[in-house]
């Protein structure tokens, strides 16, 4: 059991002291499934560090009778300079844990392969988090701590994560914060609401979401249960979007074909293979040289269920006569052969990074396997490389190192933040001779991540890149939206971008 009495929390701040729990009380019993909502600030990361034993209360007690975990894939504690393995050992000693096993336990869970023995400061924050899940997952404890969605890593490694802690620690305490309300009412038993410094319990956890909702929304704010209360539909910042018409798939419009090309194995990723598509217009001659457009993520950019489609958008636009015809080079990140000890998650290391292998791999060899099917203008100015939150930073890294291969970016929601050193770039622009690039960046004003990532600010990073790249006099837009860290903002605009990039 873990029980708050009449906790406070109170934290002095440079206006005078912020009291975060105010008298609290909270009952977690062994294997219950509790769920914590509440809105931003309302201290629910302050009482997941005060059930992990990290914080005291001003006042109050803390009583603790069943051992509790650190929020799950927090990798916090982590000794930068120390590799993974010897991070493991130093947290499996404190703990107690036969050193061996668990190494070997968290060596096979985590894939991180080489890496396991390279310091954790040259991880990417996919893979420092699939060794915190993983170091968590190794030492058993009575409740485990979840600070908002458990999701680490690809789909496959996902769905991992979730067999292990869900299925296989079924009969284990859970307190899980989410601001995402589907997931507290899949995992959980019943629910607090976190507001004004005090738990609002609920056995029923469709009955927490209500009162969450609507304290969001400003209903029944003084916590009175007695007064009625209706449910407000959760906002979605992107619902605003709507899909631009050359989305829409045309019966009229002659499409083009899309090719699977068989990418060699690369001298510049080794041990890795790639994936990559090429879409080629309506009517192609074979011998023409046309403009080239890249798209790193490729498959999110041409699924016909996606929020991109940019098959259908090309064929359209060329029929119309806003685009000229072009061919379309989608490729995905790097995955490794299973043979060889490389992490599994690739991406950032291959789209973050501020160096020029990802264009030389691109140019050196993916060009020529594209070049078998189409003919590409050699001309950079009739070459656009586009890209989605990695996959933006990697678009404007491209052409920044390499414009004599790239003349255009299309950047939607760019990390130009300090993931891979990216947030360095408008210093980097306003410290260099202008580059031969138009530029357009989209982000939307509420592009933040919580959890490892607290703290990157998406719209102020694609702001300062902006004011950078206005400085310096380069051809650039900047577009700004309501939306998060999401696909719908830019692909409801694409139509648009390719026209400005192309004008």
């Amino acid at each position: 059991m873990i029980e708050f009495r009449d906790v406070r929390k109170n934290y002095h701040v440079r206006g005078g002291i912020n009291r975060v729990l105010r008298g609290a009380d909270l009952l977690i019993r062994p294997g219950e499934k509790v769920g914590i909502l509440g809105r931003n600030g309302a201290g629910k990361s302050t009482t997941i560090r005060l059930l992990s034993g990290s914080e005291l209360p001003t006042s109050g007690t803390v009583e603790r009778q069943m051992s509790v975990s650190w929020p799950l894939a927090f990798g916090g504690a982590f000794q930068g300079a120390l590799t993974g393995r010897d991070n493991a050992k130093c947290i499996s000693r404190i703990y107690g844990r036969e050193i061996e096993d668990t190494l070997q336990f968290i060596q096979d869970f985590a894939e991180l392969g080489l890496y396991f023995d390279e310091p954790v400061r040259t991880y990417s924050s996919g893979m420092a988090a699939r060794l915190a899940f993983a170091i968590s997952m190794s030492i058993e404890f009575d409740c485990f701590l979840i600070d908002e969605v458990v999701h680490v890593g690809d789909h496959k490694f996902h769905e991992k994560c979730q067999i292990e802690l869900f299925e296989k620690r079924a009969n284990r305490a859970r307190v899980i914060v989410s601001h995402n309300e589907d997931f507290v009412r899949e995992h959980c038993e019943r629910a607090y609401v976190l507001k004004d410094g005090l738990f609002h319990s609920f056995e029923d956890v469709d009955e927490a979401i209500d009162f969450h909702i609507n304290t969001l929304h400003g209903n029944n704010g003084s916590g009175d249960m007695s007064k009625p209360m209706v449910a407000v539909p959760r906002h979605d910042p992107n619902s605003i979007y709507v899909p631009h018409p050359a989305i829409e798939r045309r019966s009229d419009v002659p499409e083009g074909t899309q090719i699977t090309l068989s990418i060699p194995p690369s001298s510049i990723f080794p041990d890795c293979r790639h994936e990559a598509w090429l879409y080629r217009p309506a009517g192609y001659d074979g011998h023409s040289a046309l403009p080239l457009m890249v798209f790193q993520d490729g498959w999110w950019f041409k699924a016909d269920d996606g929020p991109w489609q940019v098959p259908v958008v090309l064929n359209n636009l060329i029929a119309d006569g806003l685009l000229p015809p072009m061919a379309v080079l989608f490729v995905e990140a790097g995955k490794p052969n299973q043979k060889h000890g490389l992490a599994s998650e690739q991406r950032s290391f291959e789209y973050d990074s501020l160096t020029d292998h990802y264009v030389r791999f691109l140019d050196e060899e993916v060009f020529p396997e594209v070049r078998k099917h189409v003919t590409i203008m050699d001309d950079p100015a009739q070459r656009a490389i586009g890209g989605f939150s990695s996959g933006g930073i990697c678009a404007f890294t491209a052409a920044w190192q390499r414009p004599d291969v790239f003349g255009k970016v299309f950047s939607a929601c760019g990390s130009f933040v300090d993931i891979r050193g990216g947030g360095a770039y408008p210093d980097i622009i306003m410290q260099s001779d202008p580059k031969p690039l138009r530029v357009f960046l989209q982000v939307g004003i509420n592009a933040r991540l919580s959890g490892r990532f607290e703290g990157l600010d998406w719209p102020a990073g694609n702001r300062t890149m902006a004011r950078a790249l206005a400085f310096k006099g380069y051809d650039y837009q900047l577009v700004t939206g309501e939306g998060d860290l999401s696909h719908v903002h830019g692909a409801s605009i694409l139509p648009d971008v390719l026209q400005w990039l192309w004008r």
